[in-house]
């Protein structure tokens, strides 16, 4: 996986984080708040499964086992 992918991801949620940082009597800082939040848990979630698939064992290498 290309971690140009998670780097988008970081880069357009602090452009969203600062948008909500100048939004400061606005009713839309709240809500660009949980956007960039869950632009976070998004980077965060794919180097997750990033994780898990690469502790996975490879289905050559369960034919060698067996």
């Amino acid at each position: 996986m290309n971690y140009g992918l998670v780097l988008s991801i970081l880069v357009s949620t602090a452009l969203v984080a600062v948008l909500a940082y100048r939004l400061e009597g606005s009713r839309w800082r709240w809500p660009m708040v949980a956007l960039a939040l869950a632009g976070i848990g998004t980077a965060a979630g794919i180097l997750w499964i990033r994780k898990y698939i690469d502790r996975q064992p490879k289905a050559s290498e369960q034919e060698n086992k067996q």
